[in-house]
């Protein structure tokens, strides 16, 4: 594998596009028509496609696939995978042709049996650009296939399809819609759209899950010294602290490739992306043609896809670990204005797409603009209203906000910096200016203290033409969230169960939000009846015990500020309010059952007259009920 391989261009089927007229519209017999009106229709679910599924499970080939029916078929145990010695190692191979569930031969694919001192740049380059390109090849087989949804009767509920909620939530992560050019129903509907989706989920999941560990498969006692590591050295410089880190994980690995819980680490993770992408390999099944299913759309293969993919990202983790460098990863922002410094597009083509769709709108804005003006008549195109300027000024203010240029529709693969020390201790050197050698360019020293910054990859992402100086009282045009457009979806109930089922929902909505007014308004005026039921106690306990009250008051405060400085909110409330209702009991037993306070004696300074004897009007004035203070 060379270094710097780029995604090889995708083979050009033509599109397959689903309708709902593929399939045939079974009819329900007597039976399954009263058990859908009762419980629902199980289809449903699937959203757009629920007829294909409903044909599917006619035909008797419908199988939702779960994580349980994947550990229960036989022949899908790991095995080492070795003594494969039929030429140099390709991992198109590996992931193509021998779908065994498998481990990986590390030693093959990195042409080692235990770590190096240090990995130059050009081993990195080339094996987070290999990682990229077997993404991009699993998700275009697996949830591409060149087939769209965009003629389904119901494509813009495509959202209200069965899918998990970590899906949504790295969807937000990773995607921005493109307002009014199809929105977010597009970015399923669309295959290249689809796969940019679901790559940049994969690239999350990896981010997060592997490459934020400090030794991805580290068994609990070296996973706890790395972490005693980190935080003893927290303050200290960076590549000192990483130099300590990449000693521990060199022992973790025990002289081999890989630390001794990698393979189970993998397994799990490898487990956990299979529950968040299998209701789309499950629906995606039956929408693809007939040649994807031939060529081996099995789960078995789905599996050994992913681990590897899983397992060649670990490893390159491990790789990082083991080096006295510092690796920075970065990913980009769904929404944000393009930079080319770190960013690289996946995928020109969804950009001139989008391009070509708003300077079309644009040049209709201009026309109608100019008709207006000029006292033309107005040809309306679009669904956009247009603002008429009223003197040139405003127009150009206008025009200004119209302009459009790339921002990130999806962050497809975080961008990856390599930080390294250079003559570490040699110490630094009078900075001198740096002199030309006669070709135009600058000679630097070498020979002095200092570090490298190395890109060893960019931010793969893919752009629309978004806003660049939207209005401050305003979004882009018809932007949205993906909850928000979600939330905007409506579904119809599906059976007599669904539709209670959403009445109850409405109800409890309501009368939860009608509890919590009830709850505070409520709370409030009895809180104050029981100030002024409960004011003979209360004076009684402050006249009676002032210094004792001061004294509980203030350790209680200084025990709960700690707490709350420990971000132990419930601890530190539960010190504030557990006396305060013992009080509370206390005043209102003595209140209602009229038991005597013990007696005092009175102290008569500024305070009790503050608080007014009994029968007198002080502050709150007198309650109406008696009490006996007298010695």
């Amino acid at each position: 594998m060379s270094v710097g391989r780029q995604v090889p261009p995708p083979v050009q089927h033509p599109v397959h596009t689903l309708r709902d007229s593929d399939v045939r519209d079974y009819p329900k017999n007597p039976i399954e028509f009263l058990f859908h009106a009762i419980v629902g229709d199980p289809d449903r679910k699937w959203g757009p496609l629920y007829r294909h599924v409903r044909e599917a499970r006619k035909a008797g080939r419908w199988r939702e696939w779960t994580l349980r029916d994947l550990v229960n078929e036989e022949g899908l145990a790991v095995e080492n995978r070795g003594g494969r010695n039929d030429g140099a190692y390709n991992l198109a191979r590996e992931l193509n042709d021998d779908i065994r569930p498998a481990q990986l031969d590390f030693s093959a694919l990195i042409d080692k049996v235990s770590h190096s001192q240090d990995y130059d740049d050009e081993f990195f380059k080339k094996h987070f650009e290999n990682l990229y390109v077997a993404v991009v090849i699993f998700v275009s087989k697996w949830f591409d296939c060149n087939v769209s949804l965009g003629n389904l009767a119901e494509r813009d509920n495509i959202w209200t399809m069965h899918m998990t909620e970590q899906f949504v939530e790295y969807a937000r992560l990773v995607a921005h819609d493109d307002s009014l050019n199809g929105k977010w129903p597009v970015i399923l509907n669309d295959p290249s759209q689809r796969k940019w989706l679901i790559v940049g989920i994969i690239g999350q999941i990896m981010e997060k899950k592997i490459f934020n560990e400090l030794l991805f498969g580290a068994d609990q006692d070296i996973e706890q010294e790395l972490e005693r590591l980190d935080n003893k050295w927290m303050h200290k410089e960076g590549y000192g602290r990483k130099a300590a880190r990449s000693i521990t994980a060199k022992y973790g690995v025990e002289g081999g490739l890989v630390p001794k819980d990698f393979w189970p680490s993998v397994d799990d993770l490898t487990g956990r992306t299979m529950k968040i992408l299998l209701p789309l390999y499950n629906v995606f099944r039956e929408a693809f043609p007939a040649h994807a299913k031939r060529e081996g759309y099995r789960l078995d293969a789905f599996q050994q896809q992913l681990h590897a993919i899983i397992s060649y990202a670990g490893l390159i983790q491990v790789c990082t670990a083991v080096s006295p460098s510092i690796f920075h990863f970065l990913s980009a922002t769904p929404g944000a204005r393009m930079d080319y410094e770190v960013e690289e597009q996946s995928d020109s083509a969804l950009y001139r797409q989008s391009k070509e769709f708003w300077d079309q709108r644009d040049n209709e804005w201009t026309a109608n603009v100019n008709a207006v003006l000029s006292g033309n008549p107005v040809t309306i195109s679009s669904l956009e209203k247009i603002e008429v300027p009223n003197s040139t000024q405003e127009r150009r203010q206008m025009e200004y906000h119209r302009i459009r240029g790339a921002r990130v529709k999806f962050a497809v693969f975080p961008k990856v910096t390599r930080y390294k020390p250079i003559n570490r201790g040699t110490g630094l050197h009078p900075i001198t200016p740096p002199t030309t050698n006669g070709s135009g360019r600058y000679d630097y020293r070498t020979d002095v203290e200092g570090q490298s910054i190395v890109d060893i990859t960019k931010c793969k992402v893919v752009y629309y033409q978004g806003l660049i100086y939207p209005r401050e009282d305003t979004t882009e045009d018809g932007h949205e969230t993906l909850e928000e457009h979600m939330d905007s979806l409506f579904t119809k109930p599906n059976g007599l169960i669904g539709l209670f089922g959403r009445i109850f929902g409405f109800l409890f909505a309501l009368g939860r939000r009608a509890f919590w007014h009830v709850l505070v308004v409520g709370g409030s005026f009895w809180m104050l009846f029981s100030f002024y039921a409960g004011w003979p106690f209360i004076r009684w306990l402050l006249v009676s015990y002032p210094i004792p009250l001061f004294w509980i008051g203030f350790c209680i405060y200084l025990i709960a500020s700690a707490n709350f400085r420990k971000n132990e909110n419930v601890t530190a409330w539960s010190y504030i309010l557990t006396p305060l209702v013992v009080l509370y009991i206390l005043g209102a037993i003595q209140t209602l059952t009229g038991a005597p306070l013990a007696p005092r004696q009175e102290p008569d300074n500024w305070f009790t007259r503050w608080l007014g004897a009994p029968g007198e009007v002080g502050l709150f004035g007198d309650s109406p009920f008696s009490w006996n203070t007298t010695a």
